[in-house]
């Protein structure tokens, strides 16, 4: 199904039908809300399924988009290749709405809600390209409600246990963001360093800015500079930071440090020494950069380190929120803190 349209190109009648069924829709998918205010996953497969049989069908019939137990084709490759069409990338729901009779009812309820809102907009007038634009329409809204109730509030989980070394936890955290794709990992160790920093130098006005707005635009000589300190947080060290940001460091007199995961420590220290920089630039694990400085801050006590571990993940998320278009980097704090 094409993704979107040009403007342009989608007729009045055609928008005159979206508006309808998108109020229709609307008040749909509001009632499937829980006592939480959340919408099941399931909700939106169901969505995403039906705007893309009513591409291709209207009336829609049970034959159209049902098995005898289930929607077809759902999948969560199918629910994750619709999301793409519209340019959303992240990982989604990895059964799709399969597993679950829940999203066959949903798919007979949207079934009835297009069929009658679709009489009362006359979509049997509507070319084919027309209802596949159309569809296109529909299914971009899902899309937009998927990032907002899913992705919008989806946070990152992972084992916080404060009873264990405060670097496991970061580690953690950062595995999390792996295992979700894209920046992720990289963002929560930059916010994370940003946050271990805001704890330890209250007094300092340490930076907040999206993980994606590069050292040059801010003016700064690092990802964060406290002193004459240039902290550069990356995740694969290479030429670019240290022949590049360091040299830099250097030539204006700031003392470079480069933090990097604890798998790339070693890596990072052969480059420094191919480069002629290992006496010269500092080379650290982000693990242990932040679980270090929060333990000494928390007094080495349990008690301390717990609570200093909460501060950091509440002061990380409140960074998100200042910082990041995308909230759903926030992390999800255990009872146990």
């Amino acid at each position: 199904m094409v993704a979107s349209s040009s403007p342009n190109t989608v007729s009045a009648l055609v928008e005159e039908a979206a508006e309808t069924l998108i109020d229709a829709l609307g008040d749909w998918y509001e009632k499937q809300r829980d006592s939480r205010d959340n919408v099941n996953s399931n909700v939106m497969c169901a969505g995403l399924y039906m705007t893309e049989f009513l591409a291709e069908h209207f009336p829609l019939k049970p034959e159209h988009y049902q098995t005898r137990s289930q929607v077809k084709t759902a999948s969560g490759k199918q629910a994750q290749k619709l999301l793409a069409q519209h340019g959303e990338e992240r990982k989604f729901t990895s059964e799709g709405g399969r597993t679950s009779r829940a999203t066959l009812d949903h798919a007979n309820s949207l079934a009835d809600l297009l069929n009658t809102k679709g009489d009362e907009a006359d979509l049997g007038a509507l070319t084919d390209l027309e209802r596949t634009t159309l569809a296109a329409l529909l299914q971009q809204w899902f899309v937009e409600r998927v990032q907002e109730d899913f992705f919008g509030r989806k946070r990152i989980e992972a084992e916080i246990n404060p009873d264990n070394p405060v670097r496991t936890t970061v580690a953690a955290l950062i595995e999390a963001g792996r295992v979700r794709g894209g920046n992720t990992a990289g963002a929560i160790a930059q916010h994370l360093v940003g946050a271990k920093l805001k704890i330890r130098f209250p007094g300092e006005d340490v930076n907040v800015e999206s993980y994606t707005t590069a050292d040059v635009q801010t003016g700064r000589a690092g990802d964060y500079q406290i002193g004459d300190t240039a902290i550069h947080v990356t995740m694969s060290p290479g030429e670019k930071v240290f022949l590049d940001r360091c040299v830099d460091n250097l030539n204006h007199g700031y003392r470079p440090r480069v933090l990097v995961p604890e798998g790339r420590v070693a890596a990072a220290v052969q480059l420094a020494e191919n480069y002629d920089l290992a006496d010269r630039v500092a080379i650290q694990s982000i693990e242990d950069f932040i679980g270090t400085n929060i333990e000494e801050v928390g007094g080495f006590s349990k008690s301390g380190v717990r609570e200093r571990l909460r501060e950091l993940l509440t002061e990380y998320n409140a960074r998100i929120e200042t910082a990041e278009a995308d909230q759903s980097l926030k992390i999800l704090l255990p009872e146990n803190l």
